[in-house]
């Protein structure tokens, strides 16, 4: 069953942020010669939000994210380098052309799944060994090679749960990590959300902490929400401990599959196989891993919910 609180809580986040600035006088000036003086912020929502449905119906083209940036007074449109096409075009000028601005970018934008060369094929029945234990930021794989990163340590209904990216669940149901069998994944949101929860098999430890590049152990006492500037690091199976700041909240991404929202943007590095990996301020667990650039860059994270 596909869990719906992610999309919710990213409709959530954008009213909030329409309370704290509604009312806020944003520059521009309108596409038919007359200057605007203000630009309220419910009308740049209501621009994103007529985006957000155009991608739900496959037509947002090359587009590869988009979201709201208030200092500018505009929606910003991250659009794949090369020609534009027509279902692109359309997408692009589907607002009024003052609230919207548009940079290339030279990579498509792309969930950070991986395949190993030389892949871990752990048993897909049993249980773990007694005392083994799973870290956020631990490499996990299926059987057929495809391999993504644990995020955190969770309870959920009570029971134990390992979070990793929602994208993930199309590679399979059943995780191992180190040769041995980690669990199945009982929930997802993806698309629209970006979440996975599997339930780790009998014999697994899962204490609330991040196995860091190095060796070490970062405890995870609590959990929040990303913010503007917020320094942040992050654990992934491919590039390991990385860090950065957040650039953007509430970015819609277009992956292919339909749209994933309430996104953060950062300058966090993270590349293919750093799918659900632990993204982190100290002691509180922010987000996970969702994807980026392809072949690796600025990561995009989904926020916990």
């Amino acid at each position: 069953m596909r869990s719906r609180f992610p999309r919710l809580f990213s409709h959530a986040l954008a009213t909030v942020l329409t309370v704290i600035v509604s009312g806020y006088a944003l520059p521009a000036s309108a596409a038919s010669g007359t200057p605007r003086t203000t630009v309220p912020l419910p009308e740049l929502t209501a621009l994103k939000t007529q985006l957000d449905r155009l991608a739900e119906q496959g037509k947002a083209g090359n587009a590869q994210y988009w979201y709201i940036n208030a200092a500018e007074g505009k929606v910003r449109i991250a659009v794949l380098k090369g020609p534009l096409d027509v279902t692109t075009r359309s997408f692009l000028t589907a607002g009024p052309s003052d609230l919207t601005s548009t940079f290339t970018v030279d990579e498509p934008v792309r969930p950070y799944v991986s395949t190993a060369t030389a892949p871990l094929r752990p048993p897909m029945t049993g249980s773990a060994a007694l005392a083994e234990t799973v870290y956020g930021g631990q490499q996990i794989v299926t059987q057929s090679g495809v391999y993504c990163t644990t995020g955190f340590n969770v309870t959920r209904n009570g029971q134990p749960a390992v979070l990793t990216a929602g994208h993930c669940r199309k590679a399979g149901i059943t995780w191992g990590l180190a040769g041995q069998l980690l669990g199945r994944i009982t929930d997802f949101h993806y698309p629209g959300g970006d979440i996975s929860y599997i339930t780790p098999a009998t014999g697994w430890q899962h204490p609330s902490a991040v196995r860091q590049a190095d060796g070490s152990i970062q405890p995870i006492t609590r959990f929040g929400r990303p913010s503007i500037n917020q320094e942040l690091c992050k654990t992934g199976a491919t590039t390991g401990t990385t860090c950065g700041t957040v650039v953007s909240l509430d970015v819609t991404t277009n992956y292919g599959d339909g749209p994933v929202y309430g996104l953060a943007l950062t300058t966090v590095q993270a590349a293919e196989g750093d799918s659900g990996g632990s993204v982190y301020e100290g002691s509180t667990g922010v987000a996970l891993i969702s994807g980026g650039p392809e072949g690796g860059g600025d990561a995009l994270v989904y926020p916990l919910p």
